[in-house]
């Protein structure tokens, strides 16, 4: 995965990510409009303000994150792409933090292997996953916002060194039996360094 250049794209109205978990949806609305709705509180809902003027709305329910702003809402401050940044980040980790280990239990169950348990956190740049010696896995949270046969293929991959803890060739022979027929999983960590979607993963998590 190495040589991906760094995305130059920015998280505005034209910013699209609509998958199984988490879709973002973008609402443009009066100045007065967004000053009523940020009045008043609800959970799960975020304001940013810029000098005492509210710029931007964030709603999360339901894997819908909803973000409101209006007409003169400047995109290109580096302190509203930083606020977005983050709380895309932490939206994501929470999905993740539900989605992911009920993944793992799913795989486990339907392959009859067990292992001590599931991390989700954010590991270093082009790290999906890692499992240890006592075969406790560690996924990479943004996993979720890429297509499931992918994330089901790190999965599958970590959950075969339960047995091998190398890439010799016995892995990835015992990786061919648990994946079976389905071999859109095999090459799940290529696919997603090709997916635009992994733009978006290299700049939500950039610091």
């Amino acid at each position: 995965m190495g040589g991906v250049k760094e995305p130059t794209f920015k998280i505005n109205p034209r910013f699209r990510l609509t998958t199984k978990h988490l879709s973002v949806v973008w609402h443009c609305v009066n100045k007065f409009t967004l000053e009523c709705e940020a009045a008043m509180e609800i959970p799960d809902r975020f304001v940013f303000h810029d000098k005492n003027a509210v710029e931007l709305l964030v709603q999360y329910h339901d894997g819908i994150l909803d973000i409101i702003y209006h007409d003169s809402t400047d995109f290109e401050t580096r302190k509203i792409q930083k606020w977005l940044r983050e709380l895309m980040r932490d939206t994501i980790l929470r999905i993740a933090k539900v989605v992911l280990p009920d993944r793992v239990k799913y795989w486990e169950n339907m392959k009859g292997l067990h292992g001590s348990g599931v991390t989700i956190k954010r590991l270093r740049k082009n790290v999906l996953g890692y499992c240890t010696f006592n075969n406790h896995i560690a996924l990479q949270p943004f996993l979720v916002i890429f297509k499931q046969e992918w994330t089901d293929g790190v999965i599958l991959h970590e959950m075969a060194h339960y047995k091998y803890k190398h890439h010799r060739k016995s892995f990835w022979n015992y990786l061919s039996t648990l994946i079976g027929e389905d071999s859109k999983m095999v090459k799940a960590k290529d696919d997603i360094a090709m997916s635009p979607y992994y733009n978006y993963y290299l700049y939500l998590t950039k610091n």
